[in-house]
C-alpha cells in the first residue's frame, strides 16, 4: 500500500547516502505544557502538511486557530525552522508572543541612524551576524547568575534587531551562554 501525497522530509537518522532525508509524511503539531516542572504535554493541533503546504504556512493556519480560543495572550516556542522573515511577518497580527531559536548563520540588521542629510537615507543600520562576534552592537543589557545545576549562566539582549525582509518587525534577540567558574563556555554552542 503507497501513502498518497508523500514528500520529502527531514529525518533524525541518516536513511540514504548519509543524507538526513525520506520519503513520506510531514506533521505540524501545536502542543501546550501545563507545567513547568515535568513533561506533559496536550496536543492542541497535530495536522499533516500536505504537499500543498509549508510547514510555515501550516504553523501559522494552526496558531491563528488556537489562540482565538484562548482568553490572553500566550508564549509560543518556536523552532529553528521559523526563525525567518516570513514567518515573524506573517505572525504579527496573531495574539501571541513569540519565542524562536535562531540558526547561528543568520543576518539580522540594527535600526539606521539619523538622517546626515546627505544623498539617500539609510534603509538599514549596521549588520548584526550571529556567528561573526565582531559585527555586534554592544548588548542593551546583560545578566549573569549562578545556577546550581548549570553553574554560571550568562544572558544577554540586544533591542530592535530584525530581518532584512522584515524590516517593520523589529525584535529583541537573547543570546543564552553556560559559563564554567572560570567564564568558559561550557557548551560550544550558545542558545
Amino acid at each position: 500500500m503507497k501513502l498518497q501525497e508523500r514528500t520529502y522530509e527531514h529525518s533524525g537518522t541518516s536513511i540514504e547516502g548519509n543524507k538526513p532525508i525520506t520519503v513520506g509524511q510531514g506533521y505540524s503539531t501545536i502542543a501546550w505544557i501545563p507545567e513547568s516542572e515535568g513533561s506533559w504535554a496536550l496536543p492542541l493541533r497535530h495536522e499533516r502538511i500536505t504537499s500543498a503546504e509549508s510547514p510555515i504556512g501550516k504553523a501559522i493556519w494552526q496558531l491563528k486557530q488556537v489562540c482565538k480560543h484562548l482568553p490572553v495572550t500566550q508564549m509560543s516556542f518556536w523552532d529553528s525552522e521559523y526563525g525567518c522573515a516570513p514567518f515573524v511577518l506573517k505572525t504579527a497580527n496573531i495574539q501571541a508572543d513569540i519565542l524562536v531559536r535562531l540558526r547561528s548563520n543568520l543576518c539580522l540588521w540594527g535600526q539606521p541612524g539619523a538622517y546626515s542629510g546627505k544623498g539617500q537615507p539609510k534603509t538599514h543600520g549596521d549588520k548584526f551576524k550571529l556567528n561573526e562576534r565582531t559585527t555586534w552592537s554592544e548588548a542593551t543589557s546583560v545578566l549573569e547568575v549562578n545556577d546550581l545545576k548549570l553553574e554560571r549562566v550568562s544572558v544577554s539582549l540586544w533591542k530592535d534587531l530584525y530581518f532584512c525582509q522584515a524590516a517593520t518587525r523589529p525584535m529583541l534577540l537573547i543570546r543564552v551562554e553556560g559559563l564554567d567558574t572560570q567564564g568558559n563556555m561550557r557548551v560550544s554552542k550558545p542558545l
